[in-house]
């Protein structure tokens, strides 16, 4: 009974979120602007946890994005639209049609032929954090789509108690995107490895930066 309270006022004030979520990425100040219009068909790969720092810096964009077609992704889905996103249900999991997996792979794969850029959490939706999972890869290698590892940082934010460690950036704080190495994918290449290479050049310009040497040693233990 009280989730289902819950479910209904935060149903309830959505449009209020919205908007205030809204207000809040028109006051960040972007030290650098990311050239969008020179993107056609890229994937950008992201942190779970960074995922409303790079939605505020790619408002209105157009750009789509993958979400849970489950109950949990309902309010992610509905702020995303409002933010100016292109929303999509459904999972990167390949052969999981209880997930969604193989309509999101179809609808993702559709977007991206036709020249749209799309952004995975590449660790979502419910983790383990900052470890890549192959979906975004296979979903590279059959498009031939380039991928473009992203990260958000802000001067001042608040650090959730996450699994995801979900980062709200503060209002007013400057915020700086990096870009990682883009990485190609060939029908050839080891999926496997390419996942390995996209966690590393993520896990770089995160700000797992300085223990990423170490957190990659202990997973090949």
């Amino acid at each position: 009974m009280k989730k289902k309270v819950l479910r209904f006022f935060i149903k309830l004030m959505l449009p209020i979120i919205a908007i205030l979520i809204r207000i809040l990425g028109r006051t960040i100040r972007w030290e650098k602007r990311y050239d969008f219009e020179k993107d056609r068909g890229k994937i950008y790969a992201i942190w779970h946890g960074n995922a409303l720092g790079i939605a505020f810096f790619g408002m209105d964009r157009g750009i789509y994005t993958l979400v849970s077609r489950f109950r949990d992704g309902d309010v992610a889905a509905y702020l995303l639209e409002k933010l100016g996103y292109r929303v999509i249900r459904g999972s990167t999991e390949e052969g999981k049609p209880e997930k969604g997996g193989r309509s999101g792979i179809l609808k993702l794969t559709k977007a991206i032929k036709e020249g749209n850029n799309v952004a995975i959490t590449v660790d979502g939706p419910k983790g383990p954090a900052f470890k890549v999972k192959d979906g975004v890869i296979f979903l590279a290698q059959k498009t031939q789509a380039t991928i473009i590892p992203a990260f958000a940082e802000f001067d001042r934010y608040i650090k959730l108690n996450s699994w995801d460690r979900f980062i709200i950036p503060l209002p007013f704080t400057k915020g700086r995107v990096k870009v990682g190495r883009p990485i190609e994918v060939c029908s050839e290449d080891s999926i496997k490895e390419k996942v390995r290479e996209l966690e590393e050049e993520l896990l770089k310009i995160s700000f797992l930066e300085r223990s990423s040497s170490l957190l990659l040693e202990q997973r090949q233990n």
